[in-house]
């Protein structure tokens, strides 16, 4: 079954200008076969359209997990994963 997961990022104003999205994903402990950051603004997707974008790349289970930046610019994950399909 393959897996993706969307890392909703919740302070997306605070962004440094050296940010990058595939390298703050590779540091996270939950995996998945594909991993997506979404954001209110900044040109990352919104959550509807992350899930989208996994599902019609064969994904058969999602879930969503809310993040922040922690002081040395990395994504720290707080909560517990939401499954959103399958």
């Amino acid at each position: 079954m393959k897996r993706g997961l969307i890392v909703y990022l919740t302070d997306s104003e605070s962004l440094p200008d050296s940010f990058s999205p595939d390298e703050a994903l590779a540091t996270i402990p939950l995996k998945g076969e594909r991993s997506l950051l979404a954001a209110a603004g900044e040109g990352f997707f919104d959550i509807d359209e992350a899930l989208y974008h996994l599902i019609v790349r064969g994904m058969q289970h999602v879930s969503c997990v809310k993040a922040r930046l922690d002081g040395s610019g990395r994504l720290e994950l707080f909560g517990e994963p939401l499954r959103l399909y399958g």
